[in-house]
Protein backbone atom coordinates (compact mmCIF):
# COMPACT_ATOMS: atom_id res chain seq x y z
CA UNK A 1 0.00 0.00 0.00
CA UNK A 2 1.59 3.00 -0.95
CA UNK A 3 1.27 6.62 0.75
CA UNK A 4 -1.44 8.00 -0.05
CA UNK A 5 -3.66 4.65 -0.10
CA UNK A 6 -2.31 4.07 3.72
CA UNK A 7 -3.83 8.05 4.05
CA UNK A 8 -6.62 7.72 2.35
CA UNK A 9 -7.62 4.18 4.37
CA UNK A 10 -6.71 6.17 7.79
CA UNK A 11 -9.09 9.35 7.00
CA UNK A 12 -11.69 6.88 6.23
CA UNK A 13 -11.01 5.08 9.98
CA UNK A 14 -10.96 8.98 11.74
CA UNK A 15 -13.95 9.86 9.83
CA UNK A 16 -15.98 6.99 11.32
CA UNK A 17 -14.50 7.28 14.76
CA UNK A 18 -15.56 11.79 14.72
CA UNK A 19 -19.34 10.15 13.59
CA UNK A 20 -19.22 8.01 16.90
CA UNK A 21 -17.74 10.69 18.96
CA UNK A 22 -19.93 13.61 17.69
CA UNK A 23 -22.74 11.17 18.77
CA UNK A 24 -21.68 10.89 21.70
CA UNK A 25 -20.84 14.19 22.60
CA UNK A 26 -24.12 15.59 21.72
CA UNK A 27 -25.45 12.72 24.35
CA UNK A 28 -23.30 14.24 26.87
CA UNK A 29 -24.00 17.81 26.22
CA UNK A 30 -27.87 16.56 26.42
CA UNK A 31 -27.45 14.93 29.89
CA UNK A 32 -25.10 17.61 31.73
CA UNK A 33 -27.40 20.37 30.31
CA UNK A 34 -25.81 24.11 31.94
CA UNK A 35 -23.37 22.44 34.14
CA UNK A 36 -20.27 22.55 31.84
CA UNK A 37 -20.97 26.37 31.09
CA UNK A 38 -21.29 26.85 34.40
CA UNK A 39 -18.10 24.24 35.56
CA UNK A 40 -15.82 26.32 32.64
CA UNK A 41 -17.00 30.04 33.54
CA UNK A 42 -15.73 28.79 37.61
CA UNK A 43 -12.58 27.44 36.62
CA UNK A 44 -11.95 30.36 34.52
CA UNK A 45 -11.52 27.87 31.01
CA UNK A 46 -13.43 28.79 27.70
CA UNK A 47 -16.83 28.21 27.40
CA UNK A 48 -18.44 24.75 25.81
CA UNK A 49 -20.17 27.12 23.78
CA UNK A 50 -17.23 28.48 22.00
CA UNK A 51 -14.97 25.33 21.93
CA UNK A 52 -17.67 23.91 19.70
CA UNK A 53 -18.25 27.01 17.44
CA UNK A 54 -14.31 26.44 16.59
CA UNK A 55 -14.39 22.97 16.17
CA UNK A 56 -17.31 23.45 13.69
CA UNK A 57 -15.44 26.23 11.63
CA UNK A 58 -13.01 24.09 11.38
CA UNK A 59 -15.05 21.42 9.68
CA UNK A 60 -16.81 23.71 7.70
CA UNK A 61 -13.35 25.22 6.47
CA UNK A 62 -12.12 21.90 5.78
CA UNK A 63 -15.00 20.79 4.03
CA UNK A 64 -14.53 24.10 2.08
CA UNK A 65 -11.55 23.37 1.00
CA UNK A 66 -12.77 20.18 0.05
CA UNK A 67 -15.51 20.99 -2.29
CA UNK A 68 -13.39 23.22 -4.66
CA UNK A 69 -11.44 19.79 -5.40
CA UNK A 70 -14.51 18.29 -6.49
CA UNK A 71 -14.64 20.24 -10.22
CA UNK A 72 -10.95 19.11 -11.23
CA UNK A 73 -11.25 15.61 -9.59
CA UNK A 74 -13.92 15.01 -11.71
CA UNK A 75 -13.04 16.59 -14.83
CA UNK A 76 -10.16 14.92 -14.60
CA UNK A 77 -11.93 11.37 -14.81
CA UNK A 78 -14.19 11.87 -16.95
CA UNK A 79 -11.31 13.44 -19.47
CA UNK A 80 -9.48 9.88 -18.67
CA UNK A 81 -13.24 8.18 -19.76
CA UNK A 82 -13.26 10.25 -23.18
CA UNK A 83 -16.58 12.01 -21.77
CA UNK A 84 -17.33 15.80 -22.37
CA UNK A 85 -20.38 17.49 -22.57
CA UNK A 86 -21.37 16.34 -26.01
CA UNK A 87 -21.38 12.82 -25.33
CA UNK A 88 -24.19 11.26 -25.54
CA UNK A 89 -26.30 7.92 -25.29
CA UNK A 90 -24.21 7.28 -22.33
CA UNK A 91 -24.77 3.91 -19.85
CA UNK A 92 -24.14 4.54 -16.39
CA UNK A 93 -23.83 1.95 -13.28
CA UNK A 94 -24.44 3.69 -10.35
CA UNK A 95 -22.96 2.06 -6.95
CA UNK A 96 -20.93 -0.11 -9.20
CA UNK A 97 -19.01 -1.66 -6.27
CA UNK A 98 -16.72 -4.34 -7.62
CA UNK A 99 -19.41 -5.25 -10.29
CA UNK A 100 -18.03 -3.34 -13.41
CA UNK A 101 -20.07 -3.20 -16.48
CA UNK A 102 -18.43 -3.29 -19.99
CA UNK A 103 -19.08 -0.82 -22.35
CA UNK A 104 -20.80 1.28 -18.94
CA UNK A 105 -19.71 4.30 -16.93
CA UNK A 106 -19.16 2.69 -13.39
CA UNK A 107 -19.66 4.93 -10.66
CA UNK A 108 -19.30 4.68 -7.01
CA UNK A 109 -17.01 5.90 -3.90
CA UNK A 110 -13.17 5.56 -4.22
CA UNK A 111 -12.08 3.29 -5.64
CA UNK A 112 -14.20 3.15 -8.96
CA UNK A 113 -13.86 3.60 -12.50
CA UNK A 114 -15.53 6.79 -12.20
CA UNK A 115 -15.01 7.85 -8.17
CA UNK A 116 -17.22 10.31 -6.89
CA UNK A 117 -20.16 10.77 -4.30
CA UNK A 118 -23.91 10.68 -5.24
CA UNK A 119 -24.81 13.65 -2.61
CA UNK A 120 -22.60 16.18 -5.25
CA UNK A 121 -24.73 15.21 -8.01
CA UNK A 122 -24.42 13.49 -10.90
CA UNK A 123 -21.26 14.76 -13.29
CA UNK A 124 -23.19 14.70 -16.69
CA UNK A 125 -25.17 17.07 -18.66
CA UNK A 126 -29.00 16.99 -18.78
CA UNK A 127 -29.90 14.49 -21.35
CA UNK A 128 -26.95 12.73 -21.40
CA UNK A 129 -27.58 9.19 -20.61
CA UNK A 130 -29.27 6.34 -22.29
CA UNK A 131 -29.67 4.09 -19.50
CA UNK A 132 -28.78 3.54 -16.20
CA UNK A 133 -28.64 0.91 -13.71
CA UNK A 134 -28.47 0.99 -9.91
CA UNK A 135 -28.80 -1.74 -7.71
CA UNK A 136 -28.20 -1.97 -3.76
CA UNK A 137 -27.83 1.61 -3.56
CA UNK A 138 -30.67 3.64 -3.08
CA UNK A 139 -31.38 1.89 0.43
CA UNK A 140 -27.96 3.06 1.82
CA UNK A 141 -29.06 6.90 1.14
CA UNK A 142 -31.32 8.98 3.33
CA UNK A 143 -35.43 8.92 2.55
CA UNK A 144 -36.53 11.11 1.11
CA UNK A 145 -33.77 13.92 1.20
CA UNK A 146 -30.86 12.38 -0.51
CA UNK A 147 -32.71 9.46 -2.25
CA UNK A 148 -35.05 11.79 -4.07
CA UNK A 149 -32.58 14.14 -4.90
CA UNK A 150 -30.55 11.07 -6.47
CA UNK A 151 -34.04 10.47 -8.52
CA UNK A 152 -34.56 13.52 -9.74
CA UNK A 153 -30.64 13.71 -10.85
CA UNK A 154 -30.88 10.67 -12.67
CA UNK A 155 -34.59 12.00 -14.71
CA UNK A 156 -32.12 15.01 -15.56
CA UNK A 157 -29.63 13.20 -16.99
CA UNK A 158 -31.54 10.32 -18.77
CA UNK A 159 -32.45 11.56 -22.83
CA UNK A 160 -36.29 11.42 -23.33
CA UNK A 161 -37.08 7.16 -23.90
CA UNK A 162 -34.29 7.02 -21.70
CA UNK A 163 -34.56 4.05 -18.92
CA UNK A 164 -33.47 3.81 -14.95
CA UNK A 165 -33.31 0.15 -13.25
CA UNK A 166 -33.49 0.48 -9.62
CA UNK A 167 -32.77 -2.81 -7.67
CA UNK A 168 -33.37 -2.87 -4.27
CA UNK A 169 -34.34 -4.90 -1.09
CA UNK A 170 -37.83 -5.77 -1.03
CA UNK A 171 -38.73 -4.92 2.55
CA UNK A 172 -42.55 -6.38 2.05
CA UNK A 173 -40.56 -10.01 2.02
CA UNK A 174 -38.80 -9.28 4.86
CA UNK A 175 -42.06 -7.96 7.00
CA UNK A 176 -43.85 -11.18 5.46
CA UNK A 177 -41.24 -13.58 6.61
CA UNK A 178 -40.79 -12.09 9.82
CA UNK A 179 -44.76 -12.14 10.11
CA UNK A 180 -44.56 -15.46 8.99
CA UNK A 181 -41.84 -16.59 11.50
CA UNK A 182 -39.97 -17.50 8.15
CA UNK A 183 -36.69 -18.83 9.86
CA UNK A 184 -35.13 -20.31 6.58
CA UNK A 185 -35.46 -16.27 4.73
CA UNK A 186 -33.59 -14.85 7.54
CA UNK A 187 -31.04 -18.21 7.44
CA UNK A 188 -30.81 -17.52 3.96
CA UNK A 189 -29.86 -14.04 4.17
CA UNK A 190 -27.12 -14.44 6.70
CA UNK A 191 -25.46 -17.12 4.57
CA UNK A 192 -25.67 -14.28 1.88
CA UNK A 193 -24.77 -11.14 4.13
CA UNK A 194 -23.21 -12.68 7.48
CA UNK A 195 -24.97 -10.92 10.32
CA UNK A 196 -22.28 -10.43 13.67
CA UNK A 197 -22.39 -13.23 15.28
CA UNK A 198 -25.10 -15.34 13.28
CA UNK A 199 -27.41 -15.19 15.96
CA UNK A 200 -29.76 -12.41 15.06
CA UNK A 201 -33.05 -12.92 15.86
CA UNK A 202 -35.52 -11.82 13.39
CA UNK A 203 -36.39 -8.65 14.48
CA UNK A 204 -32.35 -7.62 14.24
CA UNK A 205 -32.58 -8.62 10.89
CA UNK A 206 -35.97 -6.62 10.22
CA UNK A 207 -34.61 -3.47 11.60
CA UNK A 208 -31.58 -3.53 10.13
CA UNK A 209 -32.98 -4.79 6.71
CA UNK A 210 -35.11 -1.79 7.44
CA UNK A 211 -32.44 1.09 8.21
CA UNK A 212 -33.59 1.22 11.70
CA UNK A 213 -31.04 2.31 14.26
CA UNK A 214 -27.16 1.97 12.85
CA UNK A 215 -23.81 2.78 14.37
CA UNK A 216 -23.15 6.34 13.90
CA UNK A 217 -19.77 4.83 13.08
CA UNK A 218 -21.40 2.57 10.39
CA UNK A 219 -23.80 5.05 9.12
CA UNK A 220 -22.33 5.37 5.45
CA UNK A 221 -22.69 1.32 5.20
CA UNK A 222 -25.68 0.85 6.40
CA UNK A 223 -29.34 0.69 5.15
CA UNK A 224 -31.07 4.02 5.92
CA UNK A 225 -34.21 2.96 4.43
CA UNK A 226 -36.66 0.44 3.22
CA UNK A 227 -38.46 0.22 0.10
CA UNK A 228 -41.78 -2.01 -0.98
CA UNK A 229 -43.26 -1.62 -4.32
CA UNK A 230 -45.49 1.04 -3.57
CA UNK A 231 -42.72 3.27 -1.98
CA UNK A 232 -40.33 3.40 -4.92
CA UNK A 233 -43.27 4.13 -7.66
CA UNK A 234 -44.09 7.09 -5.67
CA UNK A 235 -40.55 8.01 -4.94
CA UNK A 236 -39.68 7.66 -9.14
CA UNK A 237 -42.90 9.51 -9.72
CA UNK A 238 -42.06 12.73 -7.13
CA UNK A 239 -38.77 12.34 -9.18
CA UNK A 240 -40.62 13.31 -12.85
CA UNK A 241 -41.28 9.64 -14.05
CA UNK A 242 -44.41 8.75 -15.55
CA UNK A 243 -43.97 5.57 -16.95
CA UNK A 244 -43.25 2.79 -14.34
CA UNK A 245 -43.26 -0.04 -14.81
CA UNK A 246 -42.34 -3.24 -12.33
CA UNK A 247 -39.74 -5.87 -13.42
CA UNK A 248 -38.43 -8.95 -11.80
CA UNK A 249 -34.91 -10.52 -12.16
CA UNK A 250 -32.87 -10.03 -15.57
CA UNK A 251 -36.59 -9.40 -17.46
CA UNK A 252 -36.14 -6.12 -18.72
CA UNK A 253 -37.50 -5.55 -21.61
CA UNK A 254 -34.42 -3.53 -22.81
CA UNK A 255 -31.43 -5.88 -23.70
CA UNK A 256 -28.65 -3.52 -22.50
CA UNK A 257 -30.48 -3.58 -18.51
CA UNK A 258 -29.98 -7.55 -18.36
CA UNK A 259 -27.75 -6.66 -16.03
CA UNK A 260 -28.57 -8.13 -12.71
CA UNK A 261 -26.62 -11.59 -13.02
CA UNK A 262 -23.76 -9.02 -13.08
CA UNK A 263 -24.59 -7.86 -8.96
CA UNK A 264 -24.02 -11.04 -6.42
CA UNK A 265 -26.31 -9.07 -4.54
CA UNK A 266 -29.48 -8.74 -6.76
CA UNK A 267 -28.47 -11.94 -7.68
CA UNK A 268 -28.64 -13.58 -4.24
CA UNK A 269 -32.47 -15.60 -3.46
CA UNK A 270 -34.66 -17.60 -0.80
CA UNK A 271 -35.55 -20.84 -2.48
CA UNK A 272 -37.16 -19.95 -6.13
CA UNK A 273 -37.56 -16.00 -5.11
CA UNK A 274 -35.31 -13.12 -5.19
CA UNK A 275 -34.43 -10.98 -2.27
CA UNK A 276 -34.53 -7.99 -4.28
CA UNK A 277 -37.75 -5.80 -5.66
CA UNK A 278 -37.01 -4.66 -9.54
CA UNK A 279 -38.48 -1.89 -11.21
CA UNK A 280 -38.08 0.37 -14.42
CA UNK A 281 -38.83 3.77 -15.38
CA UNK A 282 -38.68 5.76 -18.36
CA UNK A 283 -38.45 9.17 -19.29
CA UNK A 284 -40.84 10.80 -21.45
Amino acid sequence: MDEFAALTERNRQLSKAMMQSVFELACDLSGLGPFPEQAAKARGTAPVNARLMQIQQLIEQLRADLQGLRGPYLMQQLQGLGVDQHSRALQLHIGSGPYVLDGWINLDVFPAQLSTNVLWGLPFVDGQCRYVFLSHLLEHLFYPTDAMALLQDIHRILEPGGVVRIVVPDIAQCIAAYQDGDTGFFRDRVEHWGAGDGQATRLEHFLAYAGAGPDPAWLFEAHKFGYDQETLIRALQRAGFKTILPSTYMASTHSALRVDEHSQIASAKHGDRHYSLFIEAIKE
